[in-house]
């Protein structure tokens, strides 16, 4: 009888540090994941930001529609400016300034960029040069890497689903008028196909925050101008 007691026991106690090593195990996988597909989340945002900023650069807005984005980057170009030279502290103090060297320059008269002091006599050329460079919008943007611009829109591990984008106006605190966006994907979506004990409690710890926390990942914010920060930097 002692025997099948024991026997018993040690059954139970293997069985405890078994639930107990699996319980902790399950969290290390789920986070071990989590890191993974939150980072292909936060490198899509990254790549959405980009294209939104530059795109509001050359239209004067920023757009909800991913097709906008998408043949932006596709067909669009980027305006960059190329700088060379600067003017000397001297320059700057007799009261010149870049805007009037520039218009001096761009008239090609070699005597009167001479008689202004903005000829480089090493150079042999006109000490300041500022010259507009069309560039196309994905070489401009991603140049360090081939994107995949069609898949924009789309969230990582989410089965199709799309980011939700939106663009309002907000007042800041100055008076001014500010055009803001967003772009978001809730953990739901990415991340469903995990615990759900877990899952449910990852998000409960972000709602459970400070604030209006997003249980998700997020760029910018229609509640407050940001800077297009995202919600993990």
């Amino acid at each position: 009888m002692k025997v099948v007691v024991r026997v018993l026991l040690l059954a139970a106690i293997a069985l405890l540090a078994f639930l107990s090593w699996k319980s902790i195990q399950g969290n290390i996988d789920f986070n071990e994941v989590v890191k993974v597909r939150d980072a292909e989340v936060i490198k899509r945002l990254v790549d959405i930001r980009t294209t939104q900023v530059a795109y509001r650069s050359q239209n004067g807005t920023y757009t909800e529609s991913f097709n906008d984005l998408i043949n932006f980057v596709k067909e669009g170009k980027v305006v960059s400016l190329a700088k060379s030279g600067d003017l000397t502290e001297a320059q700057l103090e007799a009261g010149m300034t870049e805007k009037k060297a520039m218009e001096i320059i761009r008239k090609g008269n070699e005597k009167e960029i001479r008689s202004a002091g903005l000829w480089d006599e090493e150079k042999n050329a006109p000490q300041l040069s500022r010259d507009t460079i069309f560039s196309p919008a994905e070489q401009a943007l991603f140049p360090n890497r081939k994107i995949n611009i069609d898949s924009l829109a789309f969230i990582p591990f989410g089965n199709g689903a799309k980011f939700e984008m939106a663009v309002d106006s907000l007042i800041t605190g100055s008076g001014y008028a500010v055009q803001v966006f967003e772009a978001k994907a809730h953990f739901n979506t990415y991340l469903g196909d995990l615990n759900k004990k877990l899952l449910t409690q990852k998000i409960e710890e972000v709602e459970g925050r400070p604030g209006d926390k997003y249980p998700g990942m997020m760029v910018g914010s229609l509640k407050t101008a940001n800077n297009n920060a995202g919600n993990w930097e």
